[in-house]
């Protein structure tokens, strides 16, 4: 299979805002590529979703959710050429820029879109409605998450197309489509599913895509506990909501002061019933941090399958001119001693070997030529790609282990103070019955 000579997302690497120069005294070139991004110039947000219809056929209407994106300059310097702006996207727009960016940046890990359809669920959440309102909130602050990171990322917060997405209404689609990435998209894609086998695979891509496959495994597993152990949690809350309907039934045979400690306590115990709703729903957004890297795994299984594209492009190459060097050498040490079709051909059009041969080995010269060329280009545009892909991968593991040290952390203090709350309504529970031995004594 020919690698394809047109379109190729590797030689492309995309559509930048020009860069004002840098601050002489900045010395890394870590905060140096990390300036200037959208991130360092706008606040960002996304709010407001809401549901929307359009005619999509005879008699027929299109349901969907828009979403409210807003930016606002950080600094007085900002105000003075950019204004706050504000316009309404659709998820399906949020996945064409993320389609473009893998295209035109095959090197770099794009962070994932939050989930279009609710998964890993528990009975407090609506599995198949989108239009949920928890859902759509959920999936509002994934949006945003997602436009932090690329607005912030070394080279995605400057591209053009992105500034544009967050701050142009009207004519960003067709921006986005005259940069021909679809043909760039389709290209790749023929690469990819085409089950590509290297020969000499590079031992840290598949490292790399196995630790994806394990990562995946794990933070599946983990929701798959939590939202077992959120419906259960969620569930024994709820059942406490009797003990509140047993003591006010219990009340009206009683007299004081029983009867006061049981309508007091059966007040406490449905406050402690309904705690739950805000805790849960904190929780909910801590699961759905941890969703995000659920699906920054296939982010990185991307990356492993441009890397294999490269290389077997370049194992190609090397095996086309290695046969054409082989041939040439036959050629120039004489005339094969073994059966050929070629050699009857030629005796029987009674062409003079010499010259076929003569004639064979130019066409050879100029496809040796060509073949090095090519072979050399790719292996720079490969070198390139495992250059900027590694330093990537770095930047992915350290923001890694801070995102997912901040959402254990906060799951933790979060059952801390779920218990915490818990003990102080039970010690208000407690109080009521305590105060009637007191008041005998």
């Amino acid at each position: 299979m020919e690698p394809a000579e047109e379109n190729d997302i590797f030689e492309e690497e995309g559509v930048h805002i020009s860069e004002p120069a840098k601050k002489s005294d900045e010395n890394s070139p870590d905060v140096e590529s990390m300036q200037d991004t959208l991130l360092s110039q706008f606040k960002i947000t996304v709010s407001d979703p809401e549901k929307r219809t359009k005619p999509s056929g005879i008699k027929m209407q299109e349901t969907f959710v828009v979403y409210l994106i807003e930016t606002t300059p950080k600094n007085a310097e900002s105000s003075l050429i950019e204004e706050v702006t504000s316009l309404w996207r659709r998820y399906s727009e949020f996945e064409l820029l993320r389609n473009y960016l893998v295209v035109i940046y095959p090197a770099v890990i794009v962070p994932p879109l939050p989930e279009k359809r609710a998964n890993f669920i528990w009975n407090k959440i609506t599995a198949t409605d989108t239009f949920d309102i928890d859902f759509l909130e959920r999936r509002r602050a994934g949006l945003e998450s997602f436009l932090h990171r690329i607005a912030g990322h070394r080279k995605l917060g400057k591209d053009k197309i992105v500034k544009h997405f967050i701050t142009k209404e009207e004519s960003w689609r067709e921006e986005l489509m005259a940069t021909g990435f679809q043909a760039k998209a389709d290209s790749w894609l023929k690469k990819v599913n085409a089950s590509l086998r290297v020969r000499e695979p590079n031992l840290r891509y598949e490292q790399l895509k196995c630790y994806a496959n394990n990562l995946q495994t794990n933070a599946t597993a983990l929701l798959k506990v939590r939202a077992k152990l959120a419906e259960r949690v969620y569930g024994i809350y709820k059942i406490h909501s009797n003990y509140s309907r047993v003591f006010k039934e219990w009340a009206l045979v009683e007299d004081s002061p029983l009867k006061e400690a049981l309508q007091k306590s059966s007040i406490d115990v449905d406050a402690y019933g309904i705690s739950i709703d805000n805790l849960i729903d904190e929780e909910d957004q801590i699961a759905e941090q941890l969703k995000e890297y659920l699906y920054f795994a296939d982010s990185l299984k991307t990356i492993c399958k441009k890397h294999e594209a490269l290389q077997y492009d370049v194992e190609w190459y090397e095996s086309s001119l290695a046969n054409a060097l082989t041939e040439k050498k036959q050629l120039l040490s004489g005339p094969p001693k073994t059966f050929s079709f070629s050699g009857l051909k030629a005796r029987l059009l009674g062409a003079d070997a010499a010259d076929v041969t003569e004639t064979r080995l130019e066409v050879l010269e100029t496809n040796i030529t060509d073949l090095e060329k090519d072979l050399e280009k790719h292996r720079m545009i490969a070198k390139e790609f495992l250059d900027e892909a590694d330093e990537e991968v770095e930047l992915f593991k350290t923001r890694k282990v801070m995102d997912l040290r901040e959402i254990f952390v906060s799951y933790a203090v979060l059952q801390i103070k779920m218990n915490k709350e818990g003990a102080a309504y039970w010690k208000k529970i407690k109080t009521p019955f305590a105060a009637i031995l007191e008041n005998q004594a």
